[in-house]
């Protein structure tokens, strides 16, 4: 059975390129770091309709048990905290089991 985790974020007007552009290193260095990921992948949408987010994480676990410690991983807290919440004005999520 496999866990995945999808995450979607519209970024604050005025949000700038260096800011978008710290997010996905960060991001997929501390995946390379976890347990339990099968595949991690994000980045900027390609806006190809008007209701498109910005950018997208989609990460698939081996259980709930691997995404439950990414949720509650420190540098994981510290990428939110210091760049995405800094700049998100939305953000979607959904998590399944299958």
């Amino acid at each position: 059975m496999a866990f995945r985790h999808v995450a979607l974020f519209r970024w604050h007007p005025g949000t700038t390129a260096e800011q978008v552009a710290a997010v996905r290193p960060a991001l997929l260095a501390l995946a390379d770091t976890l347990d339990g990921v099968r595949s991690y992948v994000c980045g900027p949408g390609l806006g190809l309709s008007e209701t498109s987010y910005d950018f997208g994480v989609v990460a698939e676990f081996e259980d709930r048990a691997a995404w439950d410690a990414y949720m509650a991983n420190e540098e994981h807290d510290r990428i939110r905290a210091e760049l995405i919440l800094p700049i998100v004005a939305e953000r979607a999520g959904i998590q399944q089991e299958d």
